[in-house]
């Protein structure tokens, strides 16, 4: 029997893939004042930590971990920026989630004065950002290291794993460590990188598959491409024992020159990396890989988005996030060759990472510094991006938002049932099934036809029409 899809809508969502216009996220309008490094994360609002750095001419002379949020979904932010902590003399680089639990945390670095030597906190909030706890010491040396770049995920019953790379051992590594009491203490830290060359490791990212015992951090470890000649590769390493110990490092890449600053996320069925490197000349490409057993094996590199060789991704981009639908959302930054103007850009993949749409720009201002992009997607499908900018001459926290089409149900009767069609996102349709559909028009003719799999939908018109597919039940789609 045949089923037709009734009034699929695509207008909008078809047409240009908009994002939303820009937000100022943070507050602070001293002259002698920026702000960096945000991180964003999804809970009844919307959250977002940063760094505030205070400045005397070109010298931070503090820095402060500052908090805002949204709760109208990002049209705006509170009044006042929140303090969460203020620098002993360097609070930074913070990294934040919000927990099944309804907990809010903040991972965050602090140096000492000259910014080299310092320790890993944690902070926690459970009253959605009005106060915060004592800071807890996340790394168990005994006095300052070089440190840096912590990041934090939790798993179903609430423990908290955390990841960042120190020097306790001459050169700086990859430690790990895991809370069971709600970031009120951290138990013994664990190494987790096999690296045996004479350099450093960089650029944890962390991540724990739902349902398991498995946790995966992310990083940028060095290798020996000839005697005496060391570059990076981007690495995943897991633990099945919940952070205990860490099996041998995956290397993600292939490319022959400098890959960095890898991202991981998972669901329950598939782990997602992406990773950044040297394509040839001065362009960087970035590529994404997935797991679909755990880490064991990974898929082929996969390009997260066409850039011709006028365009290069940029190391501090490509954050990765997943909505409810399972798909995956990436922040990139990419900059044009040929003015090195950078811009934010945001992709997505409806099959798990194996393919990624074309990228939509996200920032309105350009030729100013923009850097450091961040993403959270929430249930729906909509994606939400932080990052730096410098259109007023300043270092400030800029956000926008798009808005997917939402999917739902109707019987017979025209009864509203509210299911969401898995695989539908902006400008892509991922069609199940081994057989391929028609798209018809709103009068019932013939616009094109749709191959099982991931399809892109930009190049139809806005408007009305119909999917007409042998394994496809009544769906409508809405803006």
């Amino acid at each position: 029997m045949r089923y037709v899809l009734p009034a699929l809508v695509l207008a909008c969502a078809l047409a240009h893939a908009e994002f939303g216009p820009n937000i100022r996220v943070d507050h602070e309008n001293r002259a002698t004042n920026g702000c960096f490094n945000a991180a964003i994360a999804l809970g009844p609002a919307i959250y977002v930590a940063f760094q505030d750095d205070s400045m005397q001419g070109i010298v931070t002379v503090r820095s402060d971990i500052r908090f805002q949020k949204s709760t109208d979904g990002g049209a705006s932010f509170l009044p006042q920026d929140v303090t969460v902590r203020r620098g002993q003399v360097f609070a930074c680089y913070p990294d934040i989630i919000f927990d099944r639990l309804g907990d809010l945390y903040v991972v965050y670095t602090e140096r000492a004065a000259g910014g080299l030597t310092g320790h890993l906190y944690c902070i926690r909030s459970s009253d959605q950002g009005a106060s915060w706890s004592v800071p807890s010491r996340i790394d168990d040396n005994p006095a300052g290291v070089a440190i840096g770049w912590g990041r934090v995920a939790a798993d179903a019953a609430g423990n908290l794993f955390c990841a960042w790379n120190d020097q306790r051992l001459s050169y700086l590594h990859i430690w790990s460590s895991v809370s069971t009491d709600q970031g009120a203490t951290w138990g013994a830290n664990v190494r987790v990188d096999d690296d045996t060359v004479s350099s450093d490791c960089y650029q944890t990212d962390v991540a724990v598959q739902p349902g398991t015992s498995h946790y995966f951090v992310a990083a940028t470890n060095p290798y020996y491409v000839r005697p005496h000649y060391i570059s990076s590769h981007s690495v995943v390493s897991r633990s099945t024992d919940g952070g205990q110990t860490f099996l041998p490092a995956t290397v993600l890449d292939t490319f022959t020159g400098y890959c960095g600053q890898p991202h991981v996320v998972a669901d329950r069925d598939y782990i997602i990396t992406d990773f950044t490197g040297s394509g040839g000349g001065n362009q960087n490409l970035t590529q994404a890989r997935t797991s679909s057993d755990g880490g064991e094996t990974w898929s082929p590199p996969a390009a997260v988005t066409d850039l011709d060789t006028l365009y290069s991704s940029y190391y501090n981009g490509a954050k990765l996030a997943l909505d409810g639908s399972g798909a995956v959302h990436t922040a990139l930054m990419v900059c044009d060759l040929a003015n090195y103007v950078y811009s934010i850009y945001h992709s997505l993949s409806v099959d798990h990472g194996l393919n990624w749409s074309e990228r939509e720009l996200v920032n309105e201002v350009s030729g100013v510094v923009i850097s450091d992009p961040d993403v959270a997607a929430d249930s729906s499908g909509t994606a939400y991006i932080t990052w730096q900018d410098g259109r007023n001459s300043r270092n400030e926290i800029w956000f926008a938002t798009n808005h997917l089409a939402g999917v739902s149900e109707h019987d017979q009767a025209g009864n509203h049932t509210g299911i969401r069609l898995p695989g539908i996102a902006r400008g892509a349709l991922l069609l199940p099934g081994k057989s391929p559909a028609l798209l018809l028009d709103i009068s019932g003719r013939r616009v094109g036809e749709l191959a099982p799999g991931l399809n892109n939908l930009r190049r139809f018109a806005p408007g009305v029409y119909f999917v007409q597919q042998e394994t496809l039940h009544k769906l409508v789609i809405t803006r």
